[in-house]
């Protein structure tokens, strides 16, 4: 019996023993998953560019702008070709702004339908740490328009409008399937809001913000 027991005693030492040592693997026991499917949420603030005109003219601007709270949430699908990530997703954009002239504010807040379409570059700085790059195209679908000083009148504005931006950021390990993201935003309009502003100047949207979410690889 106290054979029996010497023995089992050394097999489980040996056991133990062999966990604790670097464990090393070729390309062919590693696991590569194709397949993430993301949830994020991205609070942002707004800014106008004033658009010049075709002699690069830049017309002076009276009114004064202010942001309100805008923000970007929703679900992403990405697929891993190797080095490049690509991938497309579906959220809900709201907007929220204000302009001041001649001591009258008028607000405006607005609801989009998003569609954006990335690729990205992942580097992996450790075991739990990557520094990833995402530039995208987004595609937007206006929801509702509203301006507070008009009573039973639709604003002139546009139903799509595009913009390519950037992010930028580092994705941390949680398990081996999940990873936590928390990126810088920038998000640059191609056209106004809306078709023809009070003062008849081109706004050009450009947003910044911070974008985090959690991403289930498989």
């Amino acid at each position: 019996m106290r054979i029996i027991i010497l023995v089992f005693a050394l097999c489980l030492f040996e056991n133990i023993d062999a966990q604790s040592e670097p464990q090393f693997y070729v390309d062919s026991e590693v696991r590569t998953r194709r397949i993430s499917l993301s949830t994020y949420a991205q609070p942002m603030v707004l800014f106008r560019r004033i658009g010049a005109d075709l002699n690069g003219n830049r017309p002076d601007v009276n009114s004064t702008f202010q942001t309100g709270f805008n923000s970007d949430a929703g679900i992403s699908l990405d697929f891993n070709l190797g080095s490049l990530r690509v991938g497309a997703g579906f959220g809900h954009t709201w907007i929220n702004f204000s302009t001041t002239e001649s001591e009258s504010v008028v607000k405006t807040s607005a609801t989009y339908l998003s569609v954006p379409l990335r690729a990205g570059l992942v580097t992996i700085l450790n075991d739990r740490i990557s520094l990833e790059v995402w530039p995208q195209v987004i595609y937007r679908k206006a929801q509702s328009y509203e301006k507070d000083w008009l009573v039973q009148m639709i604003p002139e504005f546009r139903e799509v409008i595009w913009s390519a931006g950037l992010n930028v950021g580092p994705s941390v390990s949680v398990t081996e399937y999940l990873r936590w993201t928390i990126m810088g935003v920038i998000d640059y309009g191609f056209s106004d809001l809306e078709r023809s502003s009070s003062e008849g100047v081109l706004e050009l949207p450009i947003f910044l913000g911070i974008r985090t979410g959690l991403r289930l690889s498989i």
